[in-house]
């Protein structure tokens, strides 16, 4: 009588801890070496609809963005600021880089007053290029 291994029978085992091993290090490496930049937006801004679906902004390089509120307040960074604090950390920027843009992302129920302020603060502390944000019509 001939007796048989259970182990000849189920076929040979495929060892796979490796290659799960190499697998979480590509993840590992992939996710380390993405980088995530999330775009500051002030979700409680409206913005205006340009009708043309043309984008007035150009958003390359060094670039501040301030947020109006439809209440008036000053948003940068996430951080509510006066004007007299906006003018003195935009002077600060600019004269960190001197090639700094803004972009100012106004609410559309806003008054025009506190745009203005915001482009005279850019203008007096010496910003090279200020635009302004809008959404376009899909």
């Amino acid at each position: 009588m001939r007796i048989r291994s259970r182990d000849k029978d189920q076929g040979e085992i495929i060892n796979i801890s490796s290659m799960i091993d190499v697998m979480f290090i590509l993840i590992i490496f992939f996710l380390v070496t993405t980088t995530f930049k999330e775009e500051e937006v002030d979700h409680l801004v409206k913005l205006p609809v340009e009708s043309r679906n043309q984008s007035l902004t150009q958003t390359a390089g060094n670039l501040i963005k301030v947020n109006i509120r439809e209440s008036g307040e000053f948003v940068v960074m996430g951080q509510q600021v006066t004007e007299e604090g906006l003018t003195k950390w935009m002077d600060e920027e600019v004269e960190k880089k001197p090639e700094i843009k803004v972009l100012v992302r106004c609410d559309k129920e806003s008054k025009h007053l506190y745009l203005a302020n915001v482009m005279s603060i850019c203008r007096s502390v010496g910003v090279s290029e200020a635009n302004i944000a809008v959404r376009t019509e899909n």
